[in-house]
């Protein structure tokens, strides 16, 4: 009996990192979109960025993604801690692949990083990460850290 204990005790122990990086909402699902009422595969996700702070609300990011259209919108919700004023980013991001595992799509916008956007069907997760993309002409491409460069999951409530 106490080993079945401890195997449950070990089991919860590494399950609750992988259950702590779900978003609130993930859903993959089809919908009709447009004036021309097109079919598409969406994917749609609610959460908060997992190296975000704990004063960012659980659902101050929504992602939606539209197959069809080769596209992804990231939306940002947050507050300057000085001014408390309240504001919204939206990056768009170009699908480079979506199959039956996965969703990957990139934003080359920014100067110095490419930010990818993945979707892990099976496991139920989202990620974003950032690569540098070895611009060196510009000054704050030369500061960028580890940190500006980790990877974030969107997470819910146990996050």
């Amino acid at each position: 009996m106490i080993l079945v204990r401890c195997a449950y005790a070990l089991l919860l122990l590494i399950a609750v990192p992988c259950a702590a990086q779900q978003p609130l909402i993930f859903d993959v699902s089809t919908v009709v979109a447009g004036s021309q009422r097109l079919e598409t595969l969406w994917a749609h996700a609610e959460g908060k960025w997992s190296d975000a702070g704990p004063e960012v609300a659980p659902n101050s990011t929504e992602i939606h993604c539209y197959k069809r259209f080769g596209f992804c919108e990231v939306a940002v919700a947050s507050a300057s801690k000085t001014s408390r004023l309240a504001s919204v980013s939206l990056s768009i991001f170009d699908i480079l692949r979506w199959d039956t595992s996965e969703m990957i799509a990139v934003d080359s916008s920014p100067i110095c990083v490419v930010n990818t956007l993945r979707f892990d069907f099976a496991a139920k997760n989202v990620s974003i990460s950032s690569a540098s993309n070895s611009e060196t002409r510009d000054k704050f491409c030369k500061e960028l850290t580890a940190s500006d460069l980790a990877t974030a999951f969107l997470i819910g409530l146990g996050g």
